[in-house]
């Protein structure tokens, strides 16, 4: 059984897969298996997957298409290392990052995950900014102070295909769900782990992120007229404020005056954005 599972959970990417899957391919840490999802894609997915010959590679192809949400879980499903990292079949790891992640986690048995940085690029490859603008300090963050950061920036800390998880967290936190918007269900299972782990901050680039027009984000960030990403990462956000009103530090009551602020900042934020959508409210 190889320690770390690589999923790789795709639907009509056969263009750009390729390219994933090398990147996977090329890593300086070798004891991985990829499994390559495929939600019952209608190109010529599985022929690419099958020009690879490595025999670390597993291809499973849904029945039928049961969705990106379900198809992330069933990759937690099927994934048999102590590890799990899930990457998008659009994006590209550079060659260190199971070696550079994985030497955290084994420094810090405790985390839930890592993270990293990522750059967005264009189709080409070409560079075209730093994924995200606020970050958390490099290194460990204690249960709280990762939630901190998050209702701070008001904003998704990770880029899930940064991501490494120690597999063990799912049996307490459970799988991924979508209790506020189905366009952040990723954020809502890094919010569950932040409650309950430690989670570890790797101040490098470690992946490319590409920008297209064909991906999940330009529905959901890239719509000024709808912007249902942003209004599904504030629900997400006071949800997390909810259940952090026990916690001992908001006892402190500068702590407590922050969250008090912030609540309603996002309260407000919150409510214009929704006037977008629905202006007769």
């Amino acid at each position: 059984m190889s320690e770390v599972t690589i999923a790789i959970p795709t639907y009509n990417r056969a263009s750009l897969l390729k390219e994933a899957i090398q990147s996977v391919l090329n890593q300086t840490y070798k004891d991985f298996e990829l499994l390559v999802c495929d939600n019952d894609s209608t190109d010529n997915t599985g022929e690419v997957v099958y020009t690879f010959s490595d025999p670390r590679i597993k291809y499973h192809k849904n029945k039928n298409n049961i969705g990106m949400m379900n198809n992330w879980n069933k990759c937690i499903e099927l994934s048999q290392g102590k590890y799990l990292m899930i990457l998008g079949d659009d994006d590209e790891l550079y060659p260190e990052f199971l070696e550079t992640s994985l030497e955290v986690h084994k420094d810090n048995p405790e985390i839930g995950f890592s993270f990293s940085h990522c750059n967005k690029v264009d189709l080409e490859g070409k560079y075209l900014t730093r994924w995200g603008y606020q970050f958390t300090p490099h290194g460990r963050l204690n249960e709280f102070d990762y939630l901190y950061y998050t209702i701070k920036y008001g904003a998704c800390l990770t880029n899930s295909s940064t991501i490494l998880i120690n597999k063990s967290v799912f049996s307490k936190v459970g799988l991924f769900e979508a209790p506020y918007g189905a366009n952040t269900f990723d954020f809502n299972m890094w919010i569950k782990i932040g409650l309950k782990y430690p989670i570890y901050f790797i101040d490098k680039v470690l992946c490319d992120y590409r920008i297209h027009k064909k991906q999940v984000s330009e529905l959901h960030w890239r719509r000024k007229e709808k912007p249902t990403g942003k209004i599904g990462t504030y629900l997400e956000i006071i949800g997390v404020i909810a259940k952090l009103l026990d916690n001992k530090k908001l006892k402190d009551p500068k702590t407590k005056t922050f969250f008090v602020k912030r609540l309603s900042e996002v309260d407000s934020e919150l409510a214009n954005l929704l006037k977008q959508v629905v202006p007769e409210l």
